[in-house]
């Protein structure tokens, strides 16, 4: 339609939203598979766990550790590695263990948050840089484009707020829902190398209470 072809300059835009498209759901992708193959049952891995290093087995439950995946698994074995320390030196390792883990949960997930953010604005940007042009063109503003010409370039205009907007808000809920998830897994993190510390300290406290109690009757009788 005459009128209309300086509307082309919004391409660009219309580009870099693809782009922020693309890599969005590039990350979701990734971070989903990444949250599935990590995923293990917290429960029974503690119960497990607890089982072993109570009954004094603690390479069979850093071999337990080694053999599944995700960080929670690597944050025990770090604290397994060293059972002999004190409980404030456990503490510490479990902690920078952890802290270690957390990069790898939540790397990429904020990239979410700048697509959705960015691509309304791009959106809003090309909206008004399409206007502008158009409104630039040579008899415009003397009354000498058409009523169909004035609707069409402000519905091509408007296409790319709604394209921006639209395609933000499924990143944005995806952003909210990898957040939520990453942060569960975090708080296991942290959770699983502070209860190893103590299910380790507190297994070596009864271990060197035991002889104690045993002996206990025999000084009475004497």
């Amino acid at each position: 339609m005459p009128g209309t072809e300086s509307l082309s300059t919004m391409d660009p835009i219309l580009w870099l939203i693809i782009f922020f498209v693309v890599l969005a759901f590039a990350v979701i992708a990734e971070r989903l598979f990444y949250f599935h193959r990590v995923s293990i049952n917290s429960g029974d891995f503690f119960r497990g766990l607890s089982a072993l290093l109570r009954s004094g087995q603690y390479n069979e439950a850093l071999h337990e550790a080694r053999q599944l995946p995700g960080p929670m698994a690597r944050v025990v074995e770090a604290v397994l590695t060293r059972p002999r320390l004190a409980r404030s030196e456990l503490r510490e390792i479990a902690l920078e263990a952890a802290e270690l883990e957390v990069f790898r949960v939540d790397r990429n997930i904020r990239t979410l948050l700048v697509c959705a953010t960015v691509m309304p604005l791009l959106g809003l940007l090309g909206t008004i840089l399409g206007l502008v042009d158009f409104y630039e063109q040579p008899g415009i503003i003397d009354g000498g484009a058409s009523m169909p010409q004035v609707a069409y370039a402000l519905r091509h205009a408007l296409v790319l707020s709604a394209v921006g907007i639209s395609l933000a808000i499924p990143i944005y809920i995806f952003y909210m829902y990898l957040a939520s998830r990453a942060r569960k897994i975090i708080n296991n993190i942290e959770r699983a190398g502070l209860e190893c510390v103590h299910i380790i300290c507190d297994a070596r406290l009864r271990s060197s209470e035991s002889p104690l109690q045993r002996d206990t009757p025999s000084k009475k009788a004497d």
